[in-house]
């Protein structure tokens, strides 16, 4: 359960970052604007920020590409099952090789 809060709360963190920009508009000089929404009018670029709402003119944009927030496999299982009972596998090999006298020395 722990781990659950723990995870939720560090995806938390990357929210922002992914929510606040809708799509990015690649402007011609080389620039980039975040933006919450876009609307091409005619032959003006309408883009929409958080505190504000800017106007170009469209041949000053090259492009503009909807951001889509990463997603996680829901084939991939988690780190505990992928790694089963390694963590006794380590410590029955590392017993054994303390019980055979191969631990201490380093010899092997």
């Amino acid at each position: 359960m722990m781990r659950f809060f723990l995870l939720l709360l560090a995806a938390s963190c990357l929210l922002p970052a992914v929510s606040s920009a809708g799509e990015i508009v690649f402007l011609e000089d080389g620039r980039t604007i975040q933006a919450e929404k876009t609307e091409i009018i005619g032959d003006r670029v309408r883009i929409e920020k958080p505190a504000e709402t800017i106007e170009l003119p469209r041949s000053a944009v090259l492009s503009i590409h909807r951001v889509t927030p990463p997603t996680a496999s829901p084939n991939v299982p988690p780190p505990a099952e992928v790694y089963g009972d390694l963590t006794q596998q380590m410590t029955d090999k590392v017993r054994r090789e303390i019980k055979e006298g191969l631990g201490g020395s380093g010899a092997r």
